[in-house]
């Protein structure tokens, strides 16, 4: 199994590239951030918003959460390996190895969850950084939130090899789960949404984002037990799609 997840590693060895530039513009703007928030125009666009009345603290802190977001959301598409084993008929070849459909399949959640691993362990360094040498977030609420966030990316990813092993197409398989997550946001957060676009002053949309924020925070255990289920769920689906299906592992 081993083998199988290095040569899946391989097969993305191009989005590697891609998924290493991230993360270091992610790291470099996060210190850029960190100097300017300290001694730059962020600490005094920070004072001044702040006599003005605008929860500038709630502000920043969203806006730094959705770009940390970045290096666990920016994973290797799974969903090309699916592509590349059929364009090599690599099925063949792995139904030859002295191993299982559920360790081929195993192979897959692996590599998945590989890339995300690497993702949260630049964000958890970047949080403690930030968090350290910052007051307007404290690791503790930082730490909800990205367990939160990587709870979704592992339903996400689930859902995406799930699909691809069910024969939905590549972009399909991809795009089918992001649409799902859309409209089960937009029918969670509606009249939240409603109230903050109908508002007369920008308090209302920093009020929203904030609620959403406070879920990502508090309620991260949720999350995390909602994505083991969904994991365990769809690894079990996808091996018994796998043993009917020839050509998929």
């Amino acid at each position: 199994m081993k083998g199988l997840i290095v040569k899946d590693i391989y097969c993305l060895k191009k989005q590697l590239t891609t998924y290493a530039f991230i993360i270091f513009g992610v790291v470099s703007v996060a210190v850029m951030f960190i100097l300017s928030e300290r001694y730059g125009n962020l600490s005094m666009a920070v004072s001044e918003m702040g006599e003005a009345g605008f929860d500038i603290s709630s502000i920043v802190k969203t806006s730094v959460m959705f770009f940390m977001v970045l290096p666990l959301v920016c994973t290797g598409n799974i969903a090309d390996l699916f592509t590349y084993d059929k364009a090599a008929s690599f099925y063949k070849t792995a139904a030859s190895l002295p191993l299982g459909t559920e360790k081929r399949v195993l192979s897959k959640f692996i590599t998945s969850f590989v890339f995300l691993a690497v993702g949260l362990a630049v964000d958890i360094a970047m949080a403690a950084v930030i968090s350290a040498v910052s007051d307007i977030m404290s690791f503790s609420k930082c730490a909800g939130i990205l367990v939160s966030l990587t709870a979704v990316m592992v339903i996400f990813l689930s859902l995406v090899i799930t699909l691809n092993y069910a024969g939905v197409a590549p972009l399909y398989s991809t795009a089918t789960p992001l649409a799902a997550a859309v409209i089960v946001f937009l029918i969670a957060k509606i009249k939240d949404m409603i109230t903050a676009l109908s508002g007369d002053d920008f308090s209302s949309m920093a009020r929203f984002f904030r609620s959403v924020l406070n879920a990502l925070e508090t309620k991260f255990y949720l999350f995390a037990a909602a994505a083991a289920l969904t994991a365990a769920a769809c690894f079990f689906i996808s091996v018994r799609l796998a043993k009917r299906k020839r050509g998929v592992a």
